[in-house]
């Protein structure tokens, strides 16, 4: 990744927090931009049309996080935004998605923790922002994908799909970005933890990990026994609902050991890796897996009203 095109705001309160923070990404070789509360984080997006990315704690004086993000979005919607927060709750993490979050980190953080979630946002809004003209002329209400994994960008179809739901009316744009990040960690997990054979746990806490687990990645996606592996997207809507297979040709997962009576996710991870599925679940009405475990659909009903 090429850090040197990227901006970063940072908003915090915390004098501290900002030091080390922006020192960090400095070091990295972003642009880094510094707020103490949301009012001037709002005259930093104003004055500065290149601002990739926004990361601020939740809890603000003055304006909120929350309050920052829905004025940056009427200013330029297409700014991911990453929450920091002290709470460790799902409930605030769904919250946090529910209201436009990219992602979220909780305090106390581990530098490398944030870099890995800031790059990985980065990396699929860049990648979505570039392909994402070629399905705007796509109209049918049954969707359907069979691409080979090294082809396949789970953020354009993500974003499609999501937007394809706000365009239809079936969401609003507060709810456009829970099933973006629902449908992206869908996707991931296919390619990764499926087609590639790659396992979460091996993304470790630390970067040097992290950075081996993404060059195996990459080097698979060069391989003929992995990259050719079909990834299977059906997408079925109607106005009051919609459903979603993604299906691999991997040799699929125990997702027993995962759940609490078929439908409940076990504990809560906040870590960079493998909190994808912990997502989905609290996001999705009803989440089902085919015996093998390489294939799972989400499906979701309006909501009355």
């Amino acid at each position: 990744m090429d850090r040197e095109e990227y901006r970063l705001l940072i908003v915090d309160d915390e004098a501290q927090i900002l030091d080390i923070l922006g020192g960090y990404f400095d070091k990295l070789a972003y642009q880094v931009y510094r707020a103490p509360t949301a009012e001037r984080g709002i005259e930093i997006v104003e004055e500065n049309s290149d601002i990739d990315l926004i990361i601020t704690d939740i809890e603000l004086p003055g304006k909120s996080g929350i309050d920052l993000l829905k004025i940056v979005r009427q200013i330029r919607e297409d700014i991911p935004v990453i929450f920091i927060t002290g709470h460790k709750t799902i409930e605030f993490a769904i919250a946090a998605i529910k209201n436009g979050a990219q992602d979220f980190i909780t305090k106390p953080f581990e530098l490398i923790e944030v870099r890995k979630i800031a790059e990985k946002v980065l990396r699929y809004r860049k990648r979505s922002q570039k392909k994402e003209r070629l399905f705007h002329f796509t109209k049918s209400m049954n969707i359907n994908f069979e691409v080979p994994t090294w082809q396949l960008d789970t953020g354009v179809v993500s974003d499609y799909l999501a937007k394809f739901l706000l365009n239809s009316g079936f969401c609003d744009q507060q709810d456009l970005n829970q099933y973006n990040v629902a449908f992206r960690e869908t996707l991931i997990n296919s390619v990764e933890h499926g087609n590639l054979e790659l396992a979460s746990k091996d993304k470790g806490n630390d970067f040097e990990k992290f950075a081996m687990f993404e060059e195996e990645r990459e080097r698979r996606l060069t391989q003929d026994e992995y990259k050719n592996r079909l990834v299977k997207v059906a997408f079925l809507f109607s106005p009051n609902r919609f459903s979603l297979t993604v299906t691999d040709e991997g040799n699929g997962f125990n997702w027993q050991e995962y759940t609490r009576g078929g439908n409940r996710f076990v504990g809560l991870n906040t870590q960079a890796s493998g909190r994808g599925f912990m997502i989905i679940y609290h996001i999705i009405d009803e989440v089902y897996f085919n015996e093998k475990g390489n294939s799972i659909t989400l499906v979701k009903s309006r909501p009355a009203g």
